[in-house]
């Protein structure tokens, strides 16, 4: 039997009105893996995500979770295994951090409809809170947050979920250099713990320092998946994509770091 909680083989998906593709593509994610998905805006990672979580039908391939196509599998037994967090989320109702957070809970609630915590219920929320540093924020409502709060208060509630793979679209795009280490140190901890964790980041640098391998897209298809190190060797021989770049080795612990730079006298000599 397959040690793969997560089987994505060989995916295709096509936008209705658009001759974007988005090419076969075969991912397996085992438990304890942390992969990083980068690549250039438009070259498929949001939609390679929202497939691997149920969220978009592939229009040639399958998508399995422990052995089990994902669209043979309820709702409710979905979210108890995949926890999905989106590039963006749009509240209708402006709900208490709390309350966000207890949402996770209601996959797991025997209740009908959910709606009604346990004790240890209430303990994994305080817990997933206190984790990610919004518990100081627990009254407040989700309007009253700035954007780096609100995906922290998200990140929390799909960590309520206990999910056995997490699957994040840009999780940090709106926090602090401290908050971006944090959210990436955890995320590393719970991998540790047998939990997957797949995230979308443009910043390759966290990617580098964090992921255990890293999968590059480039216009709907599969550039490279491997270690940061052969990552990196390949972007170095992608022409636009390496322009303005310097890729180097972090003086610390030797992992490949990239370092932008503005050549200020070329363009003063063009002018």
């Amino acid at each position: 039997m397959s040690d793969n909680i997560l089987h994505i083989d060989n995916v295709c998906y096509c936008y209705k009105r658009s001759d974007w593709k988005l090419n076969p593509i075969e991912l397996a994610v085992k438990r304890k893996d942390f992969i990083g998905i980068v690549g250039s805006n438009g070259s498929g990672k949001s939609t390679l995500l929202k497939i691997a979580a149920g969220i978009l039908s592939p229009d040639q391939g399958s998508v399995l979770l422990e052995g089990k196509p994902i669209n043979k599998i309820p709702r409710r037994k979905l979210a108890q295994k995949i926890g999905y967090l989106p590039q963006r989320i749009n509240t209708v109702f402006d709900f208490s951090v709390k309350e966000v957070v207890s949402m996770g809970r209601f996959c797991h609630s025997k209740g009908f409809g959910g709606g009604v915590t346990t004790k240890n219920d209430d303990q994994i929320i305080h817990d997933c809170m206190n984790a990610t540093e919004t518990f100081c924020l627990r009254n407040r409502t989700i309007s009253e947050l700035s954007g780096g709060e609100r995906q922290r208060v998200m990140l929390a509630s799909v960590l309520a979920q206990q999910p056995d793979i997490m699957l994040l679209d840009e999780p940090v795009g709106g926090l602090d250099l401290h908050h971006q280490i944090s959210f990436f140190k955890l995320l590393s901890q719970c991998s540790s713990k047998a939990m997957a964790v797949v995230v979308i980041t443009h910043d390759l640098n966290l990617a580098s320092q964090f992921c255990d391998k890293i999968l590059m897209l480039n216009r709907g298809q599969k550039e490279i998946f491997d270690s940061a190190d052969k990552v990196f060797e390949r972007i170095s021989q992608m022409g636009d994509y390496s322009e303005n770049i310097s890729i180097l080795r972090h003086p610390v612990n030797q992992k490949p770091a990239v370092l932008p730079y503005h050549n200020q006298n070329k363009d003063t000599n063009s002018a």
